[in-house]
Parts: C-alpha cells; structure tokens; sequence
C-alpha cells in the first residue's frame, strides 16, 4: 500500500511517527504530507519522504486555501492507496481535498476531541458544522477514547457507521531501552536537586489547557502546608510558557519548578523522578502517562476524557477533578507519605501498559481497516472491535 499521513509535522513527529515507521517495516511505502521544518528532519532520519503540504496550527484560511489546494494536487500526482489525516484543521481541509482528488481510502483520527474544552458559540457551530461535512468526505474515523466517540456521535447528521474505537499505545521496548545508567542521578544533579526530595515530573505542551497552573497551586498549598521537600520539572515546549512561567514568581515556586523545554531524554527524565502528573482538560491517551506507567512511575491525572481510559483511579494511579488544586495537594501528599500505595500503583500501572496499550497492536488494527476499505470500499466490523464494544457499550454502529 501507498500510504500518506497528513497533519503538522510536529503532530506527525510527535505521535504518528511510530505508526508510520511500523507501516514501512511492513512493505508499504510510507510518507508524510506536512510543512518542511524542524520537525521533520527526525521523520526523514528514519527513511520516510516528506512531501511538504504547508497546514499551519490554528489558521483556519491557510488551512482551507493554500494547503488544501496543495494537497488536492499532491494526492492527484501520487496516486495514494490511503491519506490518513490528523488533528483539526489539517484533519478536516485534509479530508475532503484527498477525496476530492480521487483517493481511494481517507482516514481520520481524533488524537483528542476539540469540543471538550470551552469555545464560543460561534466556534462550536462553525466546527460541528465543517466536522459533520468532513465525516462525508472520509471513509473511516478513528477514535482514541470512547468519551471522544460518544461526543462524536451526538452531533446529529455524524455518519455514525464510519466510525471505530482504535485505541492507542507506546513501544514499550523502545521506551525502556531508552533509559540511561544512571539516569536519575545524571537528571538531578543537572537540576540540582537531591534525592531526598520528592520529585514531580509533567510531560507537557506548555499550554494553558494542559493544566500547569492548578499543578502549581496544589505545589504552593503543599509547600505552605506540609513539611516536605518537593521539586517539580515541567517538561515541554509551548506557546503560554511566559504565563506559566509567571504564575510559578506569583507563587513564590520560581526556586521549585523548573522548566527544562523540549528534550529529547524524557525516559531519563521520568525514572529521576517520583510522581508523573497530567492535570489536562482532555487528551487522546496520554503518551506521557504510558510512557511513566511502563517505567514504573506511579502517576496522578485529572478525571477526564483520556486520562480516565489509563487511569483507575486506586488501581493503577489517582484520578482528581480538574481544576481541583487542593484535590491534587491531597493526591501529592497521600502518595509522598504513602510509599507502600506509590510503589503498588506503580507495579499495577507498568502491567496495565505492557497488557492493554502496546503500540503496535493499534498500529495492526490500523491496517486492517485500511484493507477492509481497499477490498470493498467499506469498513468491515472486526473481531477486535467487538471485544470493544463489550468492553465500553457505546458504539451505535455495531449492530450494523
């Protein structure tokens, strides 16, 4: 198969490249269809061509202009078995101009569900209304979580037979392979910290909706509270780290948090560290918390969509509502002072990853779906998927 994925390169980079990678192990010819920038030269190291499509985040005219015209005639020039698009903009103007040019299967995938953060009205009609319109133009649409589907579905006029719960998942070899002897001395000494402090790792874009200001405020009640010695390294690069950064002087964690932008050994990073949070308004399934759930980190996450498909809370890690920063202390402080709890989330948090989200079964998944649509131009309901719907009781379609 000829098989392109289309989106941002950094989207591309960051959480389809292992699929892509997989697929050209496989025999099939691979390529990414994203702008040419830094992002990209990581995908090319690993012998997939770019062909550069130039979707920019957030514009909405370059989206639906330049870019859809330029992969209209991409796709005509290259005769693609499969498009595969992602992430918002890219995924809608994506969708209906590799339709529009003959592609014999279009696929999507919500890596998270936009409408579970607040907009203004006039956004949220505008995107129901080009989402229910790019739905038409795809044969099939993936979905990461069953919260993402539900919220999918109940936009009327969704042709709700197109769309299937696919998962999602790490290489937890590579993960684990990349860790480095050593590595939790070698991070702490390089942020000065000691092990008698209680290290709090995030793993995120440095984005208002990520949450980072309520990790901070539950930092600030515990440090102003309680008698512990605690660190945190916030780790990522974004567009709101000036705001983040200036929250963290207001709350007198300037000597706290520290902010070690875009790296490159986050498995390091992670196992020098004692507690792994995600405090997002909504994710797909978190890489991040897989990646410390493997690693045996035990990790603490907001009760929403996303998070709560990996975390049970009691079981393998603590959910707390969002927003809830002295839910979150609470959560902080029962696992400082509770090592026995730590440690067994953590075992049963590496068994449910190793168990549930390994990488590659989402990537066969992927492609069996891809031949169902080439064989018959219609997506087939697989055995997998049956077992999916026992499991989340959600999607409409199976009686299909």
């Amino acid at each position: 198969m000829y098989i392109a994925h289309l989106s941002t390169a950094i989207t591309l980079n960051q959480t389809v490249l292992n699929k892509m990678i997989f697929q050209k192990k496989n025999g099939h010819r691979v390529v990414a269809l994203c702008p040419e920038d830094e992002w990209t030269e990581d995908i090319k190291a690993h012998g997939i061509e770019v062909i550069e499509v130039p979707f920019i985040r957030h514009s909405l005219l370059h989206s639906f202009t330049s870019a859809a015209l330029r992969t209209w005639l991409v796709c005509r020039k290259e005769k693609f078995d499969i498009v595969h698009t992602h992430t918002l903009l890219p995924g809608i103007a994506g969708r209906v101009a590799a339709r529009l040019a003959g592609v014999p299967v279009v696929v999507h995938t919500f890596h998270s569900w936009p409408l579970h953060q607040p907009r203004g009205k006039a956004f949220t009609l505008a995107y129901k209304t080009l989402e229910v319109l790019a739905a038409f133009f795809a044969h099939v649409i993936l979905f990461q979580n069953a919260d993402d589907l539900r919220c999918w579905s109940q936009i009327p006029g969704m042709p709700q037979k197109k769309s299937f719960l696919i998962g999602n998942g790490i290489d937890s070899q590579a993960v684990l392979l990349r860790v480095q002897t050593g590595a939790r001395e070698i991070i702490r000494r390089e942020f000065g910290i000691g092990n008698d402090t209680t290290l709090i790792v995030m793993v995120a874009r440095l984005e208002l909706y990520k949450g980072h200001i309520m990790l901070m405020e539950a930092l600030h009640h515990i440090i102003s509270t309680a008698n512990h010695k605690i660190a945190a390294l916030f780790v990522g690069i974004g567009e709101d780290r000036q705001k983040i950064e200036e929250q963290a002087e207001r709350l007198g964690l300037a000597e706290v948090v520290h902010f070690t932008g875009y790296r490159l050994d986050v498995p390091n990073i992670l196992v020098a560290s004692d507690i792994s949070v995600l405090t997002s308004r909504y994710e797909g399934v978190p890489r991040a918390l897989m990646e410390s759930m493997v690693l045996g980190i035990p990790v603490i996450a907001t009760d929403v969509p996303g998070n709560r498909t990996l975390v049970r809370s009691g079981e393998n890690g603590l959910l707390v509502e969002h927003g809830d920063a002295s839910g979150m202390a609470a959560a902080l402080v029962r696992l400082i002072e509770g090592p026995g709890l730590a440690r067994q989330l953590a075992v049963n948090g590496k068994l449910t990853v190793l168990r549930e989200f390994e990488e590659f079964k989402v990537a066969d998944r992927v492609e069996e779906v891809y031949k169902s649509v080439l064989d018959t131009g219609l997506p087939r309901i697989p055995d997998w998927y049956i077992e999916a719907v026992s499991d989340h009781n959600c999607f409409p379609q199976v009686d299909a």
